[in-house]
């Protein structure tokens, strides 16, 4: 599903190496053992927004000090974007 998301902004997936890192790093998300539960509850108990998450996601970084999921990270801006645009239409 996110490489569908991924090829459907076509201005975004600029071409193939972009596709597969983007498949990379979702991957690694998804067996991360440093996300935290309490990323889905906000300060106040109830639960996080999707912004909060992909917030606390996108500081990650690898071994080296860089960011972890720079082209995953992409990807969710503009989905978080465009969700935004057609909610306030």
């Amino acid at each position: 599903m996110i490489n569908t998301l991924a090829t459907s902004v076509p201005h975004v997936a600029c071409g193939l190496n972009f596709l597969d890192s983007v498949s990379t790093e979702w991957r690694l998300y998804q067996a991360d053992a440093d996300i935290s539960p309490e990323w889905t509850e906000s300060a106040d108990g109830h639960v996080a927004s999707v912004d909060d998450f992909w917030s606390q996601l996108a500081k990650q970084k690898d071994g080296l000090g860089n960011p972890k999921y720079v082209n995953l990270m992409v990807v969710v801006k503009v989905a978080l974007y465009i969700s935004h645009l057609q909610a306030t239409s």
